[in-house]
């Protein structure tokens, strides 16, 4: 019997005979049932070179048994046992999905909150082909600025990287990472084998996805792109639906993957002239996943600010790339979609930080320095949603992480300040404060943002007129923190209690964190 950790990821071997038969098209699925009765049904193996491989991860401590099933004899009737016991790695929760308790937050299945910290590294996937081990210390230096989720394409082929130098943005040739090293199927992006996938492309892309999952830090996986020239197979066919139930087969067993139909998806809208075939891709990622992880799709429609479409109707939560101009209309975007939308929502792209040694990456309405895009993070947060930070010079196909920004450890500061917070548990309703943007759980903590600094005045009505408050500010800019304890005010007029800033330069952006009772009294 095999011991395994609970959420770890193990795989069962088989091996078969088929003559001519093109192996990926051979089905082999899998059923682990659990002594208590929990049952994991019809998971998918997938071929993996010479053989076909099961990939489970057991949620639940005690005793497993497998069977696998297939229409091939040599791979039908193979039996396993697995002795799940307790995970002894504190990074690990299991399998991310939504709060039950509060459906438009993140939470792992063991019930850890997750504060959703999104990091773009699209081509860390050729990133890794290239060079693992300095990917691994740059995954780790990611992480060790809060940062705990990477966005990331499972391929793309073309970027800036591929494009003619030019003498006024010079690339050194040791930062391009595109064209990729290896293509996802067989053959070449010009000369493709749609049929069968490339073994080595995916062997390696599991090398990279098992150190992400034992660092804890959740793959928001685009498996398609549509604006990076990748020969993808053409659209309904069998190769195409192949591809899809291969990519969710091999991964779904890390409980670390979200996934995504695709980057810039509104390209397909656009090619289509409807929603069909991504509602049709996403019905094709749920029939062939036995966990039920999260789906989404990045960016359905151009110019979409407010609306739904139908996709986002079916996603478990909204993944937008909306790009505006201030703090206030962040949060007033990501409050309207979450008041829509029922789910979560996160902001991917919102803006682009320009890098301290400008390549030739990408340029927009919303690039801008660091402080403005860490003003519009901290307005997005202050709404109860989440957004995904975007660096000039790791975000495409041409990356160098040095010099590393100083702006990193502002979103380090930012990530442990709201771990402090409730935050599944607050509601953006700027109602609360006589100006700046607010965060409240009413009577029981608040987070109040000044993007403009200065002082305001909050409402705490529903605060009993004896209770202490533990209070906390930091400004954003430079970390700086001032803490205090307050009543609220005895005299009930409106906004009825004040928040004086205790910075010397009182118009830096900041914020403050209230806790009735102390920071220990929330639970």
């Amino acid at each position: 019997m095999l011991e395994v950790q609970q959420y770890a990821v193990c795989d069962f071997e088989l091996y078969a005979d088929v003559g001519d038969r093109n192996p990926f098209a051979v089905e082999v699925t899998a059923t682990f049932t659990h002594e208590l009765g929990e049952v994991v049904e019809d998971l998918p193996g997938f071929f993996d070179g010479d053989k076909w491989v099961v990939r489970f991860s057991p949620g639940v401590e005690g005793v497993w048994t497998g069977r696998s099933r297939s229409e091939l004899s040599g791979l039908d009737g193979a039996e396993w046992s697995v002795q799940c016991v307790g995970n002894e790695n504190a990074d690990v929760h299991g399998l991310i999905g939504i709060d039950p308790e509060y459906p438009q937050r993140f939470a792992w299945s063991d019930g850890t909150p997750f504060l959703y910290l999104g990091f773009e590294c699209d081509w860390l996937f050729s990133y890794h082909q290239a060079d693992a081990a300095r990917c691994y210390r740059h995954v780790d230096l990611v992480a060790s600025r809060g940062f705990n989720c990477f966005v990331m394409n499972l391929y793309a082929h073309t970027g800036f990287g591929s494009r003619p130098n030019d003498d006024t943005r010079p690339v050194l040739p040791e930062y391009i990472f595109g064209p990729p090293e290896m293509y996802l199927f067989e053959g070449t992006n010009d000369a493709p084998d749609h049929e069968r996938m490339n073994i080595d492309f995916f062997r390696d892309f599991d090398r990279l996805m098992r150190y992400l999952h034992g660092k804890g830090i959740v793959v928001h996986l685009m498996l398609q792109v549509q604006n990076k020239q990748v020969n993808w197979p053409a659209r309904e066919t069998e190769a195409d639906d192949r591809f899809w139930r291969y990519a969710v087969a091999r991964y779904q067993a890390f409980g670390n993957v979200v996934w995504d139909v695709g980057k810039e998806s509104k390209n397909l809208y656009r090619e289509m002239g409807d929603h069909d075939y991504v509602l049709d891709r996403m019905d094709i990622i749920r029939k062939a996943d036995a966990y039920g992880h999260l789906l989404t799709v990045h960016d359905v429609e151009i110019r979409n600010a407010g609306t739904l479409s139908e996709p986002d109707r079916q996603s478990d939560f909204v993944t937008d790339q909306v790009h505006l101009s201030d703090a206030a209309r962040y949060n007033r975007e990501a409050i309207r979609r979450l008041r829509n939308s029922g789910t979560p929502y996160v902001n991917v792209e919102y803006g682009y930080e320009l890098a301290e040694e400008q390549l030739k990456t990408y340029r927009g309405r919303t690039t801008a320095e660091w402080d403005d895009i860490l003003k519009w993070t901290w307005a997005i947060y202050a709404a109860g949603a989440y957004p995904c930070y975007y660096y000039d010079n790791t975000s495409w196909d041409l990356i160098k992480f040095e010099p590393v920004p100083e702006s990193w450890m502002r979103y380090r500061e930012l990530r442990d300040f709201l771990a402090g917070l409730p935050f599944n548990q607050m509601v953006g309703d700027n109602e609360y404060v006589e100006r700046g943007l607010c965060l409240a759980l009413a009577g029981d903590a608040y987070l109040v943002y000044l993007p403009e600094g200065g002082d305001t005045r909050i409402d705490l009505s529903d605060v009993g007129g004896d209770t202490p408050i533990a209070v906390e500010w930091m400004a954003i800019l430079t970390g700086e923190r001032s803490s205090s304890k307050m009543r609220k005010s005895s005299d009930w007029g409106g906004f009825n209690t004040d928040l004086t800033n205790p910075f010397e330069d009182k118009d830096q952006p900041c914020v403050v964190g209230l806790w009735v009772g102390g920071k220990g009294a929330i639970r």
